[in-house]
C-alpha cells in the first residue's frame, strides 16, 4: 500500500523520539521493503550487479548482529485471495515496462533470502500481504518495526515503528564503525495525543490523503480536496497552528494536510466521511471500489486474518498446523514450506489464482518477453502443480504492453503423475524431471569442480543455450562460465589460492578498464547482450522456482555468483575483440581446466556457434 505524503506530517513532530542506546532488542523487519530499500541505496546499476548487492544485505545483517540486535524478517506472500488488489499489482507492471531501471532485477529477492540462509537469520513469509503479519508479529515479540512503508505511520505498532532512513545507512554499508548511534523512532500512541481527533479516524485520514489504492491524483480525492467541504475558513488560515502541523508554510502538502485535518476533525466518524467521498466519485463504479478498499484495508488492521508467525517461531510439535484462508487442495507441506520461505509465491499465486504476473527486465527494444525462453520451464511446474488440462494465464510483457497469455502444464517424464505428491518422490525422479525440464544430463563430479551448485549452473546455461533467441554463441558461455569462477572465489565459496586469485582479479581489472573506456551506462551496451542475458536471468529464476518445488533435490544457484551483469555485458564486450584474454591471464592454472572442463561438458550438450 504506502501512504506517500503522511511522512510530512510526523518527521519533525514529537511521535518521532531518538534511542541513542540501539542494541540488545529484537526487530521485527519489512522483508518486501528492505529486499528493494538496499538495492536502491545506494543505486545499483539494474542489469543485475546481485554480488554488489549481497554484500550490502551481509554488511546490513552483520551490523545488527554485531550490535546484539536479533532480526525477524516477514516477507510477503501470494496474491490476495479477494482479488481485489489485482489492480495496483498490474499498476505496478505496466510502469515496471515502461520504466525498468527505477525497479529491482527479478533475482534480488533470491540473492536476499540466500544471504540470509548464509548468516542464519529468521525469516519467515505472511500468507498473503505481510503488512498486518508485521505489525502483529512486532506486537507479539513487543519490538519495533522496522520499514520504508508509510503504512506503519497509520498503524497501531505499540512499540514504535523505525523508518529505514533513521538509521546511519552509510556507515552501515561502508562497514564505518560507530559506537554510539542514535536512531529515531515513531509512536503511533503520540500522534494521536498530539492530533486526538484522529483516534478511530486514521483509515479515513489515510484514504483522504491519498495511498496506493485510492491515489490523490485520482478525480474523485482532486475533486474533494477543492470542494467546500476541505476549505480552510479564514480565522483557521489565520491561525494555523491550531494543527500544529510540522511541514514548512510554502509546502504544497502544507495546505492540503491542514484541510484533510480539518476536514476529519468536523466529521462525526469514518461512515460519515466515506459517504462525503463516495459523493465525489459522481458514480464512477471503479473510483468508488477504491475508496471502501482503501477504508476497509485500513480499518482492519485490528483483525487479524492470517496464520499466526508468533506461534510458527515458537511452535512445539503438538500444535495443529493453520491452513488460514487458503483453499482446500492446496497441500500441507506446501503452505508451510511457502511460509518458511522455501516456496517461492510463483506457486501458491498458480495453485489459488491460476494466474501469474512476470516481471519485466531492462530487455532492450525486442518485441517479446525474455521470459518467453524459459516457458518451458513453467509449463513443467504447471504440469506438476495442476496436470496438463488446467488453463493458466500470464500476464507478460509485449513490445510495450502488458498482454495475457493462456498456458498449460507440459510434463514428459515417464510415470509422473496428475496428483503428485513431491515429498514422497525419491530424489532421482526429482533429479530426472529437473534434468527433462532442461533437457540436460546431470555434470559428472569432475566438471562439478568444488561446488555442489556447479551442477545446475551449468544445467541453466546449457537450457539458455539452447532456446535463447537470437542464438548464444562461444563468447556467451565463455563469459557466464569466467563470471562463475570468478565471483565464487570472491565470495569464498571456493578458495584457488592466493596466486589463482591475483590472476583472475587481474584479468576483472583488464577487463573492467578497457569496457568502461567505452560503456558509459546500460544504454550503451549492444542490445542484443542486454536481451540475451536478461533471458538467461529468467531462465535462472524459474528453475530455481522448479528446484525449489521438488525440494531442491540439487543445490540451488546463488545469484551471487552467477550473474553480475556489469561484469557479463564488459567481458562479453572484450572477447568480442580478444578471445585470448582469458587464457592470457589464466593459462596453465587448474582454475583454467575447470573452466574448459565446464565448456566442454556444455559443448557436448549444446551445438552452439561460434562467436
Amino acid at each position: 500500500m504506502g501512504i506517500p505524503s503522511i511522512s510530512s506530517l510526523v518527521k519533525k513532530n514529537p511521535s518521532f523520539w531518538t534511542i541513542s542506546d540501539f542494541q540488545d532488542i529484537r526487530l521485527v523487519i519489512d522483508g518486501h521493503c528492505l529486499v528493494q530499500f538496499l538495492y536502491k541505496y545506494p543505486k545499483i546499476d539494474n542489469i543485475g550487479n546481485y554480488n554488489e548487492y549481497a554484500i550490502k544485505v551481509e554488511l546490513f545483517f552483520n551490523w545488527l548482529l554485531k550490535r546484539r540486535i536479533t532480526p525477524f524478517v516477514v516477507l510477503s506472500g501470494a496474491l490476495d485471495m479477494d482479488n481485489k488488489d489485482i489492480g495496483i499489482v498490474l499498476g505496478k507492471t505496466k510502469r515496471r515496462i515502461t520504466e525498468p531501471e527505477d525497479f529491482t532485477p527479478i533475482l534480488v529477492k533470491l540473492t536476499f533470502m540466500n544471504v540470509l540462509d548464509k548468516l542464519r537469520i529468521n525469516y519467515l513469509k505472511g500468507d498473503f500481504d505481510a503488512d498486518r503479519d508485521v505489525q502483529k508479529l512486532a506486537n507479539d515479540l513487543k519490538c519495533p518495526v522496522l520499514s520504508s512503508n508509510s503504512d506503519f505511520f497509520v498503524f497501531n505498532v505499540q512499540f514504535g515503528y523505525i523508518p529505514f532512513d533513521s538509521l546511519p545507512l552509510k556507515s552501515i554499508l561502508t562497514g564505518v564503525k560507530k559506537h554510539s548511534v542514535e536512531v529515531k523512532i515513531y509512536f503511533y500512541q503520540n500522534l494521536l495525543k498530539k492530533f486526538p481527533y484522529l483516534t478511530h479516524k486514521m483509515a479515513l485520514f489515510a484514504t483522504a490523503l491519498g495511498n496506493d489504492i485510492f491515489p490523490k491524483n485520482s478525480n474523485a480525492l482532486q475533486l474533494a480536496h477543492h470542494s467546500e467541504n476541505f476549505r480552510l475558513p479564514k480565522h483557521v488560515i489565520l491561525t494555523f497552528d491550531v494543527f500544529e502541523t510540522p511541514c514548512e508554510r510554502n509546502e504544497p502538502f502544507y495546505i492540503v494536510m491542514r484541510e484533510v485535518l480539518y476536514w476529519i476533525k468536523r466529521c462525526k466518524d469514518v461512515e460519515s466521511g466515506k459517504r462525503q467521498l463516495q459523493y465525489f466519485c459522481k458514480e464512477d463504479k471503479k473510483e468508488e471500489e477504491k475508496l471502501i478498499r482503501s477504508i476497509e484495508v485500513y480499518t482492519e488492521t485490528g483483525n487479524y486474518t492470517s496464520y499466526n508467525l508468533h506461534d510458527l517461531i515458537h511452535r512445539s510439535n503438538g500444535k495443529s498446523f493453520c491452513r488460514s484462508q487458503f483453499p482446500f487442495g492446496i497441500r500441507k507441506w506446501i503452505i508451510e514450506h511457502h511460509r518458511m520461505g522455501k516456496i517461492p509465491n510463483f506457486i501458491i499465486n498458480t495453485l489459488i489464482h491460476r494466474r501469474n504476473i512476470l516481471m519485466s527486465q531492462l530487455e532492450g527494444t525486442h518485441d517479446t518477453s525474455a521470459h518467453d525462453c524459459s516457458l518451458s520451464i513453467r509449463e513443467v511446474i504447471y504440469a506438476l502443480l495442476l496436470g496438463t488440462e488446467t488453463d493458466i494465464t500470464e500476464y507478460d510483457r509485449q513490445k510495450e504492453s502488458l498482454c495475457k497469455f493462456s498456458r498449460k502444464g507440459v510434463i514428459s517424464t515417464i510415470g509422473v503423475l496428475k496428483d503428485l505428491h513431491i515429498p514422497d518422490m525419491s530424489s532421482a525422479v526429482k533429479i530426472q524431471i529437473l534434468s527433462s525440464a532442461l533437457c540436460c544430463s546431470v555434470p559428472s563430479d569432475k566438471t562439478n569442480g568444488q561446488l555442489e551448485q556447479t551442477r545446475l549452473f551449468l544445467m541453466i546455461t546449457a537450457y539458455w543455450a539452447r532456446v535463447a533467441e537470437p542464438s548464444v554463441n562461444t563468447n556467451f558461455i565463455k563469459t557466464v562460465l569466467i563470471g562463475y569462477i570468478l565471483y565464487s572465489a570472491r565470495h569464498k565459496e571456493f578458495q584457488p589460492g592466493t596466486k589463482i586469485i591475483g590472476r583472475l582479479e587481474n584479468l576483472y581489472s583488464e577487463v573492467t578498464k578497457y569496457a568502461d573506456g567505452r560503456i558509459k551506462s546500460y544504454r550503451y551496451f549492444i542490445q542484443n547482450i542486454v536481451y540475451t542475458f536478461a533471458q538467461f536471468q529468467s531462465c535462472i529464476l524459474y528453475t530455481t522456482h522448479l528446484n525449489r518445488l521438488l525440494q531442491c533435490p540439487l543445490e540451488n544457484v546463488n545469484p551471487a555468483i552467477v550473474f553480475n551483469g556489469s561484469f557479463l555485458h564488459k567481458m562479453y564486450f572484450i572477447l568480442n575483440e580478444n578471445e585470448d584474454i582469458i587464457a592470457k591471464h589464466l593459462h596453465g592454472c587448474n582454475v583454467y581446466v575447470w573452466f574448459n572442463q565446464m565448456l566442454y561438458f556444455l559443448q557436448e550438450n549444446v551445438c552452439m556457434r561460434s562467436a
